[in-house]
Parts: structure tokens; C-alpha cells; sequence
């Protein structure tokens, strides 16, 4: 079982779960705890009559308590995960499984073969059709409107745009709604987040502007594009591909490492995004999933856990979203990877991206042998050739990485976004940071 203490508290949706989970951590607070290499049980005796029943499906981690509480997992499933991690003796090895975990194992395994059955069922290839149609004909409607808008705010100039920033675009803004094309309305909402106030807002303007157009002259000359120039522009306009579509394609084999999980809230709605990194295909993947409200996690996955998985890639000229078609145990865990050491390796990898797709808003980056430095109010990463980046991660981040690395040489995996690097992960001496959540 190779998930640590730290990686088990990191599953926990809140501090005080956390701190819960630890306290029941230990072997008098459980009745029983058993193990089997499908799953770990146990039951708790609170303060009810009757004992809370708590199930780990260790294939693929997911929790199940029967206890009242609404967090997931609950303090009961923390706790007796990290039992596991830290007193293995403390559980029986069994290979009969009771009732209660059985039949969730089994419901479990039923929903899955439902979710594949539902991927292999065709689809009415004529309504798909019509819908298509009609979805074509409001999107092109509102890309005319788009450019023309575009055309508008060109002539008029953008000197004006601070004391109106919040209302200009509005109007297009619902439009791009109505035509079906939300990638392009959320593109228009980013306006928003321009500092009106602050010197050189009209290059951050402009360059989303050009984008927006960028992306118009695209979809306007879609019949002369690469297949996969097409599927991105698309992507960008709003239009979604199935998931049971992307799970049919031709799948990617490897051992995987967790490299980051972070979570953002917008509007109610929690994104969840994890990269992963193949460590035989050297390859990057994406997974992105949405919550609403206190909807459950889906996955259950921490930084430095390795899985061997089959990923689906979403189409695309650089692919990098991707989903987990099937996820196994790990028969060994692998530790070595080709990480570069220099940012100029680094810098040739994110030109090719963007010559492929100028679009891309995230690309991953690994590298070793850096060190961090602070000068001049900013904290800097320096390679082996003396190139220094600076950081887009938050003050209290760089301070905890730089008194975390105390001046000696790390490997680190992190995001280029928006011209700027952000650190998700550093590591050094065998022990690591995680600097996101």
C-alpha cells in the first residue's frame, strides 16, 4: 500500500476531518480491521449502540461508512486508512468479505459495467446529426456578430474601455451565450479580470482581443485546416466531446505518477485538476473534473502515488486532457523519469506546443537541479546555465519553497501559464513539498 500518512490527510475535505481521521488512527479505537488485497474494513464503535461499519475499496480508492455524517470520506474512513498506513498489524487478513462490504463492492463493479455498456451502445447517428446542424448555424450567426463587434472596438479605439470595463462586452457577452458558443463567452468574461488601474492593461487587452479573432478567422477558414487545428478551435468555441466517445479511443498503456491536485472554486462549482506523468511514454496528461455544490469527489488521488492506468486522450494537436479508462493495482512502483535540467530545454518544448496550438492555455514543465532565490521583491528559479525565471506562485509560497530548498539544488514539476511559471511540487533528498491545494 503505497500511500503515506501525509498523501492519506491530503484526501481529507476539510481540517477538521484531518484531524479527526488522526485521532481514530489507532487500533483501540476500532472493534475490529480486516484487510484483503480488494479491500480494508473495520468498525468503529462511536457513540450509538451499534458500531459504524467503514469499507476502503482498494482497487481504485473510493470510501463507505455507514455513519451520519455528510463529508467525504469521513473521519472513520481517514482513520482507519491511516491505520493501515501506520499499523499494519493492527488488521486480519481475511479473504471473506462481510456482507456490508460485498454487496458495496458489488454495486460498485455493476455501476461500472453499466458505464461501459453505456460507452458501446450506439448512438442515433440522425438526431446527432440535427442537433449538430442547428448547433452550426447559431454558432455561425454569433461569430458574424463577433467580428464584427471585434471590427467595432477596433475603430472606436480601447482608451475608453477602463471606465466602462465592466460593461462593454456584456452585450456580446450574452450573445455568444445564445449562439451555443460558450468558450468564446467565458473568453469574454476573462476581460473582467484585466487590472484597469495598473500600467500596460492594454497589452493584457489587446492580446485577449487578438485571441478572440485569432480564433474567429479560424473557425471562418475551417475547411482549409488540419483535422486537428479544427478540433481545437471548436474545443475553444464550446463545443464538447462525450466522454463514452473519448473512452472508445485508442488508449495509452503506462505506469503513472500523480504530480499535482489542485482545486479551484468558481460560482459554486469546484475544478479539480490533476496531471499526471507517464513514466514509460514520458507523456502528460490532464484530468479535469467538476463538482457543484458539496457533490463528493470522484477520484481519490494525492501527489506521489503511481497507479498503472489506460488513459483516453481528448482530440486535439497536442493532446493533454485526458481520462482514466481503467486503473490497476501497481505490480511495482518505478521512481525514474526524464526530467530536463534547464530552462532552455524547457522553453523550446513550450514554443513547439504553442506553434502546434497558440491557444494552449497550461503546459507542464518538470525539472531538476534548480535552485530559488529571492532578489528584488520577486522569488527566482535558476537552472544549471545560470537562467533565471521568475515565479507566479503567491509570497507565501515562495517563502515555503525557499526555506524548504535552504539554498540547495531541487527538482520540481510546474504549470507555464500566461507567460509566467507556477510550482505545483518540489522535491529534494528523497522528501517533498506540495505547494498547491
Amino acid at each position: 500500500m503505497q500511500y503515506t500518512r501525509e498523501q492519506i490527510l491530503q484526501l481529507a475535505p476539510d481540517d477538521a476531518s484531518a484531524k479527526a481521521g488522526r485521532q481514530l488512527a489507532t487500533k483501540t479505537k476500532w472493534v475490529n480491521a480486516h484487510y484483503n488485497a480488494a479491500a480494508l474494513w473495520g468498525e468503529c464503535q462511536g457513540s450509538g449502540k451499534n458500531p459504524y461499519q467503514t469499507a476502503i475499496d482498494l482497487t481504485n480508492i473510493a470510501f463507505k461508512c455507514s455513519c451520519p455524517s455528510r463529508k467525504f470520506p469521513c473521519k472513520h474512513g481517514l482513520g482507519l486508512f491511516l491505520l493501515y498506513a501506520e499499523d499494519r498489524a493492527a488488521f486480519t487478513a481475511s479473504e471473506e468479505l462481510p456482507a456490508y462490504v460485498a454487496e458495496w463492492l458489488s454495486k460498485r463493479q455493476v455501476r461500472e459495467t453499466t458505464r461501459e455498456t453505456k460507452q458501446e451502445k450506439p448512438a442515433d447517428e440522425s438526431a446527432r446529426a440535427k442537433r449538430a446542424e442547428s448547433r452550426e448555424k447559431k454558432v455561425s450567426g454569433g461569430m458574424e456578430e463577433l467580428r464584427a463587434w471585434l471590427g467595432d472596438v477596433m475603430r472606436a479605439g480601447i482608451a475608453h474601455v477602463p471606465q466602462q470595463a465592466y460593461q462593454f462586452h456584456n452585450n456580446i457577452t450574452a450573445r455568444m451565450v445564445d449562439a451555443q458558443a460558450g468558450g468564446l463567452a467565458n473568453r469574454l468574461r476573462q476581460i473582467n479580470q484585466i487590472n484597469f488601474f495598473e500600467e500596460g492593461w492594454q497589452k493584457q487587452l489587446l492580446k485577449r482581443l487578438s485571441a478572440l479573432y485569432m480564433i474567429s478567422e479560424g473557425y471562418h477558414n475551417r475547411d482549409n485546416l488540419p483535422a486537428s487545428t479544427v478540433q481545437d478551435i471548436t474545443t475553444l468555441i464550446g463545443w464538447t466531446i462525450p466522454k463514452e466517445e473519448v473512452l472508445q479511443t485508442q488508449a495509452v498503456t503506462d505506469h503513472w505518477i500523480v504530480l499535482s491536485v489542485t482545486m479551484s472554486e468558481e460560482s459554486n462549482v469546484t475544478t479539480e485538476r490533476i496531471w499526471l506523468y507517464g513514466l514509460g511514454t514520458n507523456r502528460f496528461a490532464l484530468l479535469l473534473n467538476f463538482y457543484a455544490g458539496n457533490q463528493p469527489y470522484q477520484t481519490m488521488l494525492a501527489p506521489g502515488i503511481q497507479i498503472d492506468a489506460d488513459i483516453v486522450y481528448y482530440p486535439s494537436s497536442v493532446p493533454t486532457r485526458a481520462l482514466i479508462r481503467e486503473q490497476r493495482p501497481v505490480s511495482s512502483r518505478a521512481t525514474q523519469a526524464a526530467i530536463p535540467n534547464s530552462f532552455s530545454e524547457i522553453y523550446n518544448n513550450i514554443s513547439s506546443v504553442l506553434s502546434q496550438n497558440p491557444f494552449t492555455e497550461q503546459i507542464p514543465f518538470m525539472i531538476e537541479d534548480v535552485k530559488a532565490m529571492f532578489t528584488n521583491g520577486r522569488l527566482f528559479v535558476t537552472d544549471l546555465e545560470g537562467l533565471s525565471v521568475p515565479l507566479l506562485n503567491p509570497e507565501d509560497e515562495c517563502w515555503n519553497m525557499l526555506a524548504f530548498s535552504g539554498g540547495r539544488p531541487f527538482s520540481a514539476f510546474g504549470v507555464y501559464e500566461q507567460g509566467q511559471f507556477d510550482l505545483h511540487f518540489i522535491s529534494a533528498a528523497r522528501q517533498g513539498i506540495f505547494l498547491k491545494s
